[in-house]
């Protein structure tokens, strides 16, 4: 049986051959070698070589053009891209110029004074019982006057005291009594009263207050005093951070305006600045010199605003510090302001860390380590400081509102008030599930001791948080009162203590071994028998004397 060739299949036929070929029967013919056989082979061959050669001549020749209209593109665009900046740096040029001529011409106006104000006649009766009051009386009501509280009566200055917010009440913002100058206030308005705490030792310890607020999530919104006396002008510190946790919104909201305004100087760069800042807290590895590249881009985003490279108004330091600071021999910056950019970027830098505590710290303490030692690295660099000390209040005041129980909050997590006390989140209105809110507590924990235990015995930079403020927040934890002790307290002391005791230890010696005895085994006899995260300290203390020989029982 004889089975048909491929191409015998495909064109019909055996016999057949393909378009362009010559037919199957020349090759069995007998003139198939012969010299007119040969010439017409090699014209064909000589014909299909040129239609190759100008095809692909068309072709190039296409290809040419083609990249040559791409380059005529690119060129256009890139003019274009240099006409932009150019009008966009004209628009900039011509914005400050109009900004200075306005200000020039501020500066030359002139408000007349006003006349004084004539004083109001007063009632015989009103007279009389006046001048019947002891002199120091008549002082302490004008004092009052002074301060804004004249037409209040004893009852209502009691009234006000007495429906302060309760000590479970979710944190309402600065004191109105207290109030602060407002963000960029002109240079020759004079100093306004500043609410600030005492000043602190040359040792940089702080004083304890937060140990005795047990209400440290509220604000005071009105101190009780005797009967026309003014209110103190000194906040908690824990209240403190609240103030300037309020401040910080304001430089905020007001340079992301001033940001948006065609023309500005902030314009574009704030964002990119803000966005480098965030960029580099999202790249932090474990390791020793892993993290140079983004402290690096971190220190110099923050240096170009203070230099001018990127300029914004000055604003008063001292509504973002804690204490009351005087002019420091040496210091980098020793004014009474500060530009507003520094300001919003600390913000961004300390919002950063704090997220990175609460999405990844979480789920692995370990992790807290690389940001404790950034976050170190970047505070206690001089050129940050203002008058000698570290701005990290304002990373302090950021903690202060997510993790409150760190500086003596405290509050029932089963009542709502007593979970916004504690720093319980919200997200769409409605609380997070406990275990999301355990992990945000564990990481803020864990990423609290990584910054507050770090060890300066070797360097020549100042500490910027010293240890003894582990001390403080761990104690204002563990003396709470058993009728207020939560659940968020065991996870925050845990996560604080699990990791992180052998640095403790190497701190404060005995002294430290009675601290974990007290947290590990006394605290959580407190608790309710069922409480599982009280359970986990004394879990904690078991494996801690297991795997450490470390006895507190």
């Amino acid at each position: 049986m004889v089975h048909a060739s491929p191409n015998a299949r495909k064109y019909g036929s055996p016999l057949q051959s393909p378009p362009g070929r010559r037919p199957l029967s020349d090759y069995l013919s007998d003139d198939r070698n012969s010299e007119l056989s040969h010439r017409e082979a090699l014209d064909q061959a000589r014909i299909e070589h040129e239609r190759i050669r100008l095809n692909a001549i068309r072709i190039g020749e296409l290809h040419e053009l083609k990249e040559q209209q791409r380059r005529i593109e690119e060129e256009q665009k890139r003019i274009a891209e240099l006409r932009r900046k150019e009008e966009d740096r004209l628009r900039a040029e011509t914005a400050v110029r109009e900004e200075q001529e306005r200000l020039r011409k501020l500066q030359a106006q002139k408000v007349p004074e006003l006349p004084p104000q004539p004083e109001p006649a007063k009632a015989p009766q009103q007279q009389q019982a006046q001048s019947k009051q002891p002199p120091q009386q008549q002082v302490k009501e004008g004092t009052a006057a002074v301060n804004g509280l004249t037409g209040q009566t004893t009852a209502k200055q009691d009234s006000r005291s007495s429906t302060a917010t309760s000590p479970f009440a979710p944190a309402t913002g600065p004191s109105t009594t207290a109030k602060t100058p407002s963000l960029f206030a002109a240079a020759a308005q004079p100093p306004p009263q500043k609410p600030f705490a005492p000043a602190q030792p040359s040792n940089g310890v702080q004083p304890s207050t937060a140990s005795k607020q047990p209400a440290a999530a509220t604000v005071v919104a009105k101190p009780e005093t005797q009967a026309g006396q003014p209110p103190p002008t000194t906040l908690p510190q824990s209240d403190r951070y609240v103030q300037i946790h309020q401040e910080l919104k304001k430089v905020r909201k007001e340079l992301d305006r001033q940001s948006k305004i065609p023309g500005s100087p902030l314009k574009g760069k704030l964002g990119d600045m803000r966005r480098q800042v965030r960029k580099a807290m999202g790249q932090l590895t474990a390791g020793k010199g892993a993290n140079s590249q983004p402290i690096n881009t971190i220190s110099t985003t923050l240096r170009q605003s203070l230099d001018g490279s990127v300029p914004s108004d000055a604003i008063d330091a001292s509504l973002f510090v804690a204490d009351k600071r005087e002019p420091a021999e040496g210091a980098v910056h020793n004014g009474d302001k500060l530009p507003a950019a520094f300001i919003y970027l600390l913000n961004h830098l300390s919002k950063a860390i704090i997220h990175q505590f609460t999405s990844e710290v979480g789920a692995n303490p370990k992790s807290a380590e690389p940001i404790g030692i950034v976050t170190a690295h970047i505070f206690s660099n001089k050129d940050f400081h203002w008058r000698g000390k570290p701005m990290i209040d304002i990373l302090l005041a950021k903690f202060r509102i997510v993790c409150p129980v760190l500086f003596g909050a405290r509050g029932d997590d089963k009542t709502t008030a007593g979970r916004a006390a504690v720093g319980w989140k919200k997200e769409d209105g409605h609380w997070i599930s406990d275990q999301a809110h355990a992990d945000r507590m564990t990481g803020l924990g864990a990423g609290f001791a990584a910054i507050a235990l770090r060890d300066f015995s070797r360097a020549s930079k100042p500490n910027p948080y010293p240890p003894t403020n582990y001390w403080k927040a761990m104690a204002s934890i563990v003396n709470s009162p058993p009728q207020l002790i939560s659940s968020t307290q065991f996870t925050v002391l845990k996560a604080m203590i699990d990791g992180h005791e052998e640095r403790f230890i190497l701190f404060y010696g005995n002294a430290a071994i009675a601290a974990l005895r007290a947290a590990l085994v006394e605290f959580p006899k407190k608790a309710p028998a069922d409480s599982h995260t009280a359970l986990g300290l004394q879990v904690l203390g078991q494996v801690l004397q297991k795997d450490r020989g470390l006895v507190l029982g």
